[in-house]
């Protein structure tokens, strides 16, 4: 027997094959002309992070309320604080003038990016993977910029792979795509980072589409980082600025009510981070420039596209420069120039099911100019007024072949035809007769600057503030407010509030409706959007949240005849007529799922998911061309699609299609991206195209409980078999989330009576919708369970309510799995929450030994000590700790200095005046190893007070003197600041014969600790 091997020809076309079906597009060289890309495995020195929590995320207790909107993500514990060398995805964008690097595997971020022709990188580069706890989910590293979307706070992707793919467009430029799904939201994202062939700049092109039939949070910044420099001037136009949570009124910008001139970052060493969100000016660009080198970095985006800006800066003491160690190894100090699309990162807004967001931004470098003035597109104007007239600069993004006129009072008073090439320097001295006054400088059309306000200053109303909750009114807009930001529960408590005092607002019955049907309790939803239709039988909003929860309860012709009002506004036609299609593809009717879906696109040419029905709908029909054709369109604006890749497999079943699909779902939870894809198949009637799909999913519980649930009726053997999968898999790091799997879980508790893991998967479904007394039920029926994580998690839930069971809990956590730390630590809080010192003690001294570097172990042994006045032994083992920043980090210098002046108090005590000042000393410093840096000016007055009673006890007057002065000086120089320890600047002033300064502050300010109060008395 001869064996046939395939020839060159067949290899070479199946090579091309995967490669089309994975839409690349293969990067060139430096000799194909125009922009290049280039995709390859880079060695980057990685400070890693690891150890997921397998607990979900909303029983953290340290997340403040913030693990439901976060669920189903998980959060990481560890942090590296040594080196290693590891190969990253590095893609490369090059140009004659520009250099760009993005990290798909690194929430698709831009690395870095860099002026060719100076050599400088116009956006920091941070030459090290230091991952540290700052995200939402625990990591995040800093430089270039990152994409942030959904809801505020370093988004969940943001340190994890990203779905991408590398082109070389027709028009010469290059681009990378990276984007993935919010999980969340279900929404999905993306954005297209492009180099133009002949530019000195590169676009971001952001994409977001929504393809629930739900309203979802609406949020997006792009964050970028520059170097700092005492030189540094930020260019930010706006005449205030407002702080994060509205926390700082609207203040004038750039020169503070104190004449400081805040633009200059060396003039930002008043204490504390800061955030600067400018507002109040119409202007499409900001930027920054260094003085000393004139050069600068800049930022373009239509007003409409990206009217937030924002200037964040590290506080400029060590409390701020430690973060330049934790973060960069050789790098420096960083700061970060943002670009949002609302005006400050406290505003959510709506974004509606169905809807397409898209943007474009511009980020470029220039230099030899002076400070930019005016960019737009084809370059940056600097002008300035001299003794003689004006000096004008341009510095060319792209080719410029237009005049450059200068007009003064009306009249044009200068013109040159400048014809340049990018890059091309310009600069002229405009001799004047006069001073001019308010000029304008035109380059054509595409660049227009005047000097005089009047063209940008904006007089519309910004009431930046909290919503006065006063009114029936006032609880729509709070629970509006609560569910833009995610926070579903809240919102629907402030809607339910709304309709006690006005049972017939019409907005809060539609959104009342909506909320339960996102928590799949759509009878109830239902009977409010009923409601709404009594009050008004054709309103949009109430028809299609009506139809949308009829479909779901199976009353098509219900849904159908609501849906079609629904369609007659703007706002749903295209959300209604994607239902109207998938309902119409459910009944097999696919010739009026196309009519649907067209109709979808009149409103929404850029509806990824009309174009999925489209296409799918053409291949049910056999129109094989038709269906090409709706995936050419969604492959050429949505290249991220994922479906889309798979209906191109169903129309060409080789293994080189499936292949390309398969290769092309490359984020951090691809068995999501199936899940999802499968559901639409499932709502569209086609069971045999979902199971296809889950078939070819990686393996997991909740694909193979979809798989059993969806061949249950049709091969039960398989179905049995795919059951027995789902529940013989581990739990680990398994947290369903979808309302459509509320009946699969359902089918499977009843099918699997005994096993508790259905009950549990159903539980935390039930639990992120915010159904608790389901979840506590299933729950109680979990005993079974053998996952430390369940116990965690229940006794999390039972904490408040059943402490004695909450308990039990925990110790049955600890039984199970005594190896890892996080049992031991939720124990040790739990029983400290409790008020049982002595077996806090207990546990922590067990923990602390069998895990002597875990950090929250170490801070809950303080903690426990600090409790039993064991004050010595809490001070030696906080000395020691080494910790990097992580969510209770604050807490453990705070423990430090309450250790240390636990042993002062006691040396105080026994009249050991010298061994307390040592302790008082200690607790006025700020060791890094905890993780904190020192602030500008700490406030030590409680150290001071006490040290003073030391010194006159060893009878050192003078120098008790002088402490005493330091506490006046920092009570004058801080009185209106409500710090901890302003009770001791009022004791001193009172002494000081201040006595009516000193009772002012009494009448606020927080009385001492017991223990203390006994010393200084």
């Amino acid at each position: 027997m001869t064996s046939k091997r395939p020839s060159n020809a067949i290899f070479i076309f199946l090579l091309t094959a995967v490669l089309l079906a994975a839409g690349c597009r293969a990067g060139s060289g430096p000799g194909a002309g125009g922009a290049t890309v280039s995709e390859k495995k880079e060695a980057i020195r990685t400070y890693p992070y690891a150890d997921p929590d397998p607990v979900p995320i909303f029983a953290r207790s340290s997340l403040w309320g913030q693990g439901l909107r976060l669920y189903p993500y998980f959060f990481y514990d560890s942090f590296s604080a040594s080196a290693t060398e590891k190969e990253w995805t590095v893609v490369r964008l090059e140009n004659p003038y520009v250099r760009v690097a993005v990290l798909p595997e690194v929430g698709g971020k831009v690395w870095g990016a860099s002026d060719k022709s100076s050599g400088r990188d116009f956006l920091y580069t941070n030459h090290v993977m230091k991952f540290r706890q700052i995200a939402l989910r625990g990591p995040w590293t800093s430089g270039g910029i990152e994409f942030n979307f959904g809801i505020v706070g370093h988004a969940p992707s943001t340190a994890s792979p990203v779905d991408y793919v590398i082109r070389r467009n027709g028009d010469g430029s290059a681009s990378c795509v990276v984007g993935t799904m919010d999980l969340p939201s279900r929404t999905r994202w993306s954005v297209t980072i492009t180099l133009p062939p002949d530019k000195a700049f590169f676009e971001t092109n952001g994409f977001w589409h929504n393809p629930t039939p739900f309203s979802q949070s609406y949020y997006y910044w792009s964050c970028a980082a520059i170097r700092t420099a005492d030189d540094l001037r930020y260019i930010f136009p706006g005449r205030s600025h407002i702080g994060h949570d509205y926390s700082v009124p609207l203040e004038p910008w750039p020169v503070s009510p104190g004449g400081r001139d805040l633009s200059w970052y060396k003039n930002n060493d008043s204490p504390g981070s800061k955030s600067y969100f400018t507002v109040g000016e119409y202007e499409d660009f900001y930027g920054a420039w260094y003085q000393d080198s004139d050069a600068g970095f800049g930022h373009w985006a239509l007003y409409d596209d990206m009217p937030g800006r924002k200037v964040w800066i590290w506080d400029l003491s060590r409390q701020g420069g430690i973060w330049v160690d934790l973060l960069t190894d050789k790098d420096g100090q960083y700061t970060e120039p943002q670009a949002g699309r609302l005006l400050d990162q406290s505003d959510h807004g709506r974004l509606f099911p169905s809807v397409t967001d898209r943007w474009k931004e511009l980020w470029f470098p220039y230099r030899g100019i002076g400070p930019m003035r005016k960019a737009s597109p084809i370059g940056v104007l600097s002008a300035a007024e001299t003794e003689t007239g004006l000096a004008i600069g341009f510095f060319p993004l792209q080719s410029v072949d237009d005049d450059l006129v200068v007009r003064v009072s009306g009249k044009d008073v200068y013109k040159e035809r400048l014809r340049l090439k990018p890059e091309g320097i310009f600069r002229r001295e405009i001799p004047l007769p006069g001073k001019p006054g308010v000029y304008e400088v035109r380059i054509g059309a595409r660049l227009v600057y005047s000097s005089g306000p009047e063209s940008r200053e904006l007089g519309r109303p910004l009431r930046f503030s909290a919503v006065d909750e006063g009114t029936a009114e006032g609880l729509y807009l709070a629970g509006a407010r609560s569910e833009q930001e995610r926070f579903h529960h809240q919102a629907l408590e402030k809607y339910l509030a709304c309709l006690a005092r006005e049972p017939l607002h019409l907005r809060a019955l539609a959104r009342t409706a909506e909320l339960y049907a996102r928590r799949g309790e759509y009878r109830k939803g239902l009977d409010y959007a009923a409601k709404a239709l009594d009050v008004s039988m054709y309103d949009p909003e109430a028809n299609y949240v009506y139809g949308l929860i009829a479909r779901r309860l199976s009353r098509l012709a219900d849904a159908k005849e609501t849906l079609g009002w629904a369609s007659r506004s703007m706002e749903y036609r295209s959300p209604a007529y994607v239902q109207l299609a998938e309902i119409a593809a459910f009944e097999a009717n696919f010739p009026l799922a196309l009519e649907y879906a067209e109709k979808a696109l009149d409103s929404n040419r850029y509806n990824s998911s009309a174009f999925e029905i489209k296409a799918m709908a053409s291949r049910k029909l056999g129109k094989t061309v038709t269906a090409r054709e709706a995936l050419n369109r969604l492959e050429e604006f949505d290249p991220l699609d994922h479906l889309g890749r798979f209906e191109r497999y169903l129309l060409d079943r080789t293994e080189a299609r499936l292949t390309g699909f398969k290769s092309m779902i490359r984020n951090e939870l691809p068995h999501e991206s199936y899940l999802e894809m499968a559901l639409f198949y499932v709502r569209n009637g086609c069971v045999p195209d979902a199971v296809t799909l889950l078939e070819n999913a990686p393996a997991q519980p909740e694909v193979y409980a979809w798989l059993a649930y969806l061949l249950k009726d049709t091969a039960r053997d398989r179905s049995a078999t795919y059951l027995d999968k789902a529940f013989g898999l581990s739990p680990l790091l398994v947290f369903p989330f979808r309302e459509e799997s509320i009946p699969v879980f359902e089918w499977a508790m009843a099918s699997r009576p005994a096993d508790w893991k259905p009950k549990y998967y159903l539980g935390l479904i039930f639990w992120a919708k915010g159904r608790i007394e389901e979840t506590r039920d299933l729950f109680t029926r979990c005993d079974a369970a053998d996952f430390a994580p369940f116990f965690l998690a229940r006794a999390y839930l039972e904490r408040e309510t059943a402490s004695e069971k909450a308990l039990a809990d925990l110790n049955r956590a600890v039984g199970i799995d005594g190896k890892n730390w996080r049992v031991w630590h939720s124990l040790a809080g739990f029983l400290q929450s409790l008020g049982r010192k002595g077996e806090t003690l207990a546990v922590t001294e067990k923990a602390a030994g069998l895990f002597p570097g875990e950090v929250p172990i170490l801070v809950d042994q303080v903690k426990s000590l600090l409790d039993l006045s064991r004050n010595d032994e809490a001070s030696a083992v906080v000395d020691k700790i080494q910790a990097l920043p992580y969510e209770g980090a604050s807490d453990i210098y705070g423990l430090y200095v309450r250790a240390h002046i636990g042993v002062a108090l006691d040396r105080m005590a026994r009249r050991d005046w010298a061994a307390a000042v040592e302790h008082l000393e200690k607790a006025k410093l700020y060791p890094e190893t905890l993780g904190t840096g020192a602030p500008a000016a700490p406030d030590v007055r409680l150290q001071d007070y006490l040290e003073v009673l030391c010194q006159e006890k060893m009878g050192n007057k003078s120098k008790a003197m002088e402490i005493r002065k330091s506490i006046l000086d920092y009570t004058g120089n801080h009185g209106d600041e409500r710090g901890p320890y302003s009770y001791f600047g009022a004791l001193v002033l009172e002494r000081a014969g201040e006595a009516a300064k000193a009772r002012e502050i009494f009448k606020w300010a927080a009385p001492p600790q017991p223990e203390i109060l006994k010393a200084i008395k």
